[in-house]
């Protein structure tokens, strides 16, 4: 294995913190229905997944980390408003 360079380290400290978000906003504001919480917890899922894709390719690419990072950051993002969005659909079917 590569050693890690500080920068690529604070990639993976960012997808680190950035891997709370989606878990958190669940547990806080999600919906209390089965249904729509499954289908919110596959949104938690995708969006842990592609966190880790691209922590796995800042470990494995140095060239590649800033793009990872990126993409890992916009992935939480979309996962984030994807996931609100079905909350305020949840509560103004309710």
């Amino acid at each position: 294995m590569r050693e890690l360079t500080s920068l690529e380290t604070g990639y993976l400290a960012g997808l680190l913190l950035l891997s709370l978000v989606l878990p958190l906003l669940m547990s806080l504001r999600g919906p209390q229905d089965a249904a729509t919480r499954s289908t919110c917890l596959k949104t938690v899922w995708m969006g842990q997944v592609l966190g880790a894709l691209a922590a796995v390719v800042v470990l494995a690419s140095a060239p590649l980390a800033p793009y990872a990072a990126a993409f890992g950051l916009v992935s939480c993002i979309g996962c984030a408003l994807a996931l609100l969005r079905r909350f305020r659909a949840a509560r103004y079917n309710a």
